[in-house]
């Protein structure tokens, strides 16, 4: 039986661990720190299931319906449908619905001219790829470009984007500046970083830069320390990584200390996250801050438990993953009176709730049975929910 008290909607998600969360390291954890920060699926993988039950059933109707009143998914899976088809003139109604983006529809009008049923597969996917760019769907940008360099047409897709400037939106100058970088245009993109009248200009093209790992071009740009950051990570330069956020850190940017931290944890520098942690004095107001948190699981997680405790202990707010790491070192009775200390500091009664459930099933994984009894007779009805729960499972006689 599970005995963790966290789950889906509980909350505990906050104290999910950056960087290296889920990773398996070759330390000795002594809990199991992911059960206390479960994922949960997200919207988009929701819709996605959803608009595929609809196609495999054949429901078209109810997933043109749902296309048609702002769905995203459904209209771009509907839009690949009918692309596979060759029924362009379907493809432009859908395109037409968003009516907001009008450089969209002359791109894919210019696209599909021409094109009819198994004539022509390429220019229906490329069609379909810019459709996904205006939602900005993931790795849709990655596949046009694959596309188009593959038909050695990057050159006039760039003569496209650049022949109606006033009409191009976000998604469109995003693609141009990665396709003037495929081609080297760099001086092309440093001037349309400078674009005064496009308020996201220099941060766009920065990001590509960014992604890119262009270290001397954010340079010159005079990238912020947290971009500059992350290019060198994404680089493996990670001592320069740690430096440029070091330099955030000290000069109080906002929020560089969460950053570094996640930084250094992520690449399991231990005493250094440490020390870090240590350097500024802990915050009791800021619940949903993950320094202590992510530092202590990078401890456990190289054998150092007794400093997590402590870290916790001082400094976090995390009263699962506490009490789980007390019992882990047979300190039961600590883990127990850990609970029941987080539970008069906090009066939301669905905080109560989660902290009876989650030490209920301390309680239960580790036999305690009879003080799951006693509180089930005396307290909150949650104790005695679960040892209901436990009773009722097989090969249970006490």
């Amino acid at each position: 039986m599970n005995a963790s008290g966290a789950g889906e909607g509980d909350g505990s998600e906050l104290w999910t661990v950056g960087g290296p969360t889920g990773r398996q390291r070759d330390g000795q954890a002594s809990v199991d720190w992911d059960r206390w920060s479960p994922e949960r699926p997200g919207y988009d993988e929701w819709a996605r299931q959803w608009v595929q039950k609809m196609l495999d059933e054949g429901r078209i109707e109810e997933l043109r319906s749902a296309a048609c009143t702002g769905t995203v998914l459904a209209r771009i899976r509907l839009m690949e449908l009918y692309a596979e088809q060759g029924n362009i003139e379907e493809v432009r109604k859908l395109v037409r619905t968003e009516k907001k983006n009008r450089q969209l529809e002359i791109l894919l009008t210019d696209t599909l001219v021409g094109t009819t049923a198994g004539q022509d597969s390429l220019e229906a996917a490329v069609a379909v790829m810019k459709v996904r760019l205006d939602a900005l769907e993931r790795d849709a940008r990655e596949e046009l470009i694959e596309l188009l360099r593959a038909q050695d047409r990057i050159e006039e897709t760039i003569a496209i984007l650049q022949a109606r400037p006033q009409d191009t939106d976000y998604t469109g100058w995003h693609l141009l500046v990665h396709l003037l970088l495929l081609q080297g245009r760099i001086e092309e993109v440093r001037t349309m970083a400078a674009d005064t009248t496009r308020r996201y200009a220099r941060n766009l093209v920065t990001g590509a830069f960014v992604e890119q790992g262009r270290i001397e071009e954010l340079r010159a740009l005079d990238a912020h320390g947290f971009e500059l950051s992350r290019a060198l990570d994404g680089l493996g330069r990670v001592d320069e990584a740690i430096a440029a956020m070091q330099e955030c850190l000290d000069a109080n940017e906002p929020h560089a200390y969460d950053f570094l931290i996640k930084l250094l944890v992520k690449h399991e520098r231990v005493d250094q996250a440490l020390t870090t942690l240590e350097s500024r004095s802990h915050d009791p107001f800021n619940v949903l801050s993950t320094p202590s948190v992510d530092v202590a699981r990078l401890l456990d997680e190289h054998g150092r438990p007794e400093e997590a405790i402590r870290i916790l202990r001082t400094r976090g707010h995390a009263h699962e993953q506490l009490a789980a790491l007390l019992a882990a070192r047979g300190r039961i009775n600590e883990a127990v009176q850990e609970f029941d200390r987080a539970m008069t500091e906090h009066e939301h009664q669905s905080v109560i709730d989660r902290l009876v459930g989650a030490q209920a099933g301390l309680l239960i994984e580790y036999g305690h049975i009879d003080e799951l009894r006693t509180r089930a007779e005396t307290g909150h009805r949650e104790y005695g929910v679960r040892l209901a729960a436990y009773l009722a499972e097989p090969d249970r006689t006490s």
